[in-house]
């Protein structure tokens, strides 16, 4: 309330009171002069006064209730300004409210907050909900960016997956591919890839397969050898290397403005289950947040992966080209070997034709038998003409004689044996080696016969012989064709075995390879029958090696896809021709039903008139987080 108001309404109250006390104390005195003391006298003022004394304090009534008047309205005052008071700031408050309100709608949280009490509750509660609201908001945004970020790290990983799919079996390509992309995504101003190679001698060195800047292809050989600079380390410790104070020395980036020091190096090692396959090397004036590093190093292993399956195929065909190089090369030994049979065989049909001939030749001669008898002790008893002939002796000169004379000092001891078992009434046949009176030696076909008397005593040896001494030389000249062709037929056999043994060991060589591969390789043959399924085949599809093998490979698609898709279709039908060398993208069906997207490619190998068929299948699916 103005002050000009607070002094009137005092005046007024206090003109007031004075008012009522004039009012009262005249209708006092009024009423007064009328009292029945006053009835005999003058009814004067003074008579009344002087009757009752009391009455002067009437006359201060005025003063009196001007007096209260004032205390009153100045009470009354007071009581209104406090209310104003206390109106006016709640009022205040009220607009207090409304500001801040209306600077929530808009968004201005940071306009000051004035006249605030710190006891006041309602001040403190609004201070408290701003502090909130803008920890809010500062949270919201930073969500906000963290989503960005990994909505970019998502896309960026989302479209380095489908530039991984497209790529070809050439390391150059794929290198370029992926600089390129990175340098052009992260908007970085170089970019380079280096793939770890080994000598021939084993040692590693990395060579720059690709390099990119400012967008475009840049050709240069560098090669760095393993464990030198930051690549070599990057390379060694298999871990991240960001570098922000780069030394002046290290690299230029060049561009049609001049030349520079790069602010940020990045390397990042291309590593899948802990083996390494290179280094990535990006460079940038600016510098590289931590979810750019994250893109870059979340890629790395896809990278990897797919260069360790290009790797994997270059090798794998490699291998095939050798194997299939090394069939021919054995099926035409195997051809050579198989003539040289042919002649062996031929060759020995004509041995026993000649043998035939040669037998035919002693039946002959066995018409002329060489005859002599002789006791149990071996003395002769008589002999034939083809005796002395054979044996070049005159019939005196072997009148009395013991057989042992025919026999060598070295063969006396059968002589002895053959007489022993003629003692006991038994038979001889056989060949025996004899020596003529020149000391020479021949062979007869000897049979001894004893005869016996009708006690069983054995009177003499009847002795009906052949000479078959060009014929045990036949044999043995046979016997040494025999021997010289065993030991052709063995040394073939044994070169056989050994190039058995050789396909033998390579096929297992190239299933441990293959076992060993991290994509999905199966091998067919040409009737479409399972041969081969090696680990990452039995993830893929979930079923157990050996519930494949032996089985056709049609249970490994769908019905649908083994109808419509021309590539799954040629490679099941055994009468189709089958797409090789080309990879394709199509759906195959794992043990729970579950169609998948695969990259396939086939190759076929070749053995004579049996073909093969090696599958290599790569997931096309890219886990991004």
């Amino acid at each position: 309330m103005k002050k000009s108001k607070y002094k009137a309404l005092i005046s007024k109250s206090t003109l007031q009171g004075a008012a009522a006390g004039v009012i009262l104390a005249t209708l006092i005195i009024l009423i007064s002069l009328d009292a029945p003391a006053l009835a005999e006298t003058d009814k004067s003022l003074t008579t009344l006064f002087s009757l009752f004394p009391a009455l002067w304090a009437v006359l201060l009534l005025p003063f009196i209730l001007a007096i209260a008047g004032y205390f009153l309205a100045n009470k009354f005052m007071l009581v209104i300004n406090k209310q104003a008071n206390k109106i006016k700031k709640e009022a205040n408050k009220t607009n207090m409210v409304l500001a801040f309100i209306e600077n929530l709608r808009q968004d201005k949280l940071d306009e000051p907050f004035g006249n605030v009490k710190k006891s006041d509750p309602l001040s403190n509660a609004l201070l408290n909900l701003r502090e909130f609201m803008i920890k809010s908001k500062k949270e919201q945004e930073k969500r906000r960016i963290e989503e960005e970020q990994r909505t970019w790290v998502t896309q960026g990983l989302a479209q380095f997956g489908e530039i991984l799919r497209k790529s070809s079996n050439n390391l150059e390509d794929i290198s370029y591919s992926i600089i390129r992309y990175l340098v052009t995504y992260m908007k970085v101003n170089q970019g380079g890839v280096f793939l770890l190679n080994e000598t021939k001698k084993g040692d590693k060195y990395f060579e720059m397969t690709a390099c990119v800047a400012f967008d475009r292809r840049k050709y240069a050989d560098k090669t760095i050898n393993w464990g030198e600079g930051l690549i070599g380390r990057c390379g060694l410790e298999k871990e991240t290397i960001f570098l922000t104070d780069v030394p002046d020395d290290y690299i230029n980036i060049t561009s049609g403005l001049g030349e520079s020091n790069p602010g940020t190096i990045l390397l990042v090692p291309l590593k899948t289950n802990n083996e390494l396959f290179g280094v990535i090397e990006l460079a940038s004036f600016q510098i590289l947040q931590q979810f750019e590093i994250e893109l870059v190093e979340k890629s790395a292993e896809s990278i990897a992966s797919t260069i360790s399956a290009v790797k994997t195929n270059i090798q794998t065909n490699k291998l095939l080209s050798e194997t299939q190089m090394q069939a021919e090369k054995m099926a035409q030994q195997e051809e050579e070997l198989r003539q040289n049979l042919e002649e062996m065989r031929a060759t020995q049909e004509e041995s026993d034709r000649r043998e035939i001939e040669r037998k035919g030749i002693l039946d002959a001669i066995d018409h002329a038998a060489i005859s002599c008898e002789f006791d149990i002790e071996g003395n002769l008893l008589s002999v034939n003409k083809n005796f002395l002939s054979t044996f070049k002796y005159k019939p005196e000169e072997v009148e009395g004689q013991n057989l042992k004379i025919f026999f060598f000092k070295d063969d006396v001891s059968e002589l002895d044996r053959i007489l022993a078992d003629l003692s006991s009434g038994q038979n001889f046949r056989g060949r025996v080696k004899r020596r003529t009176k020149a000391g020479e030696e021949i062979y007869l076909f000897s049979t001894y016969s004893p005869v016996m008397d009708h006690n069983g005593e054995i009177l003499k040896i009847i002795s009906l012989e052949n000479d078959i001494t060009e014929q045990v030389e036949m044999e043995e000249a046979l016997k040494r064709s025999k021997d010289e062709l065993g030991l052709m037929l063995e040394e073939a056999r044994n070169e056989v075995k050994e190039q058995f043994k050789e396909m033998e060991a390579v096929k297992i060589r190239n299933e441990k390879t293959l076992e060993g591969a991290l994509d999905a390789i199966i091998t067919t043959n040409q009737d479409g029958v399972v041969e081969f399924f090696n680990a990452a085949a039995e993830k893929l599809w979930g079923y157990e090696r050996s519930e494949v093998l032996g089985n056709h490979a049609n249970m490994l698609f769908s019905k649908e896809t083994a109808k419509t898709n021309e590539f799954v279709t040629a490679f099941l039908n055994k009468e189709s021709q089958k797409i090789v060398g080309e990879r394709r993208e199509i759906p195959i069906r794992n043990k729970y039903a579950e169609d998948i997207p695969v990259l396939m490619l086939l190759s076929e190998a070749q053995l004579g008139e049996e073909s093969s068929y090696t599958a290599f299948i790569q997931n096309v699916e890219v886990e991004l987080f």
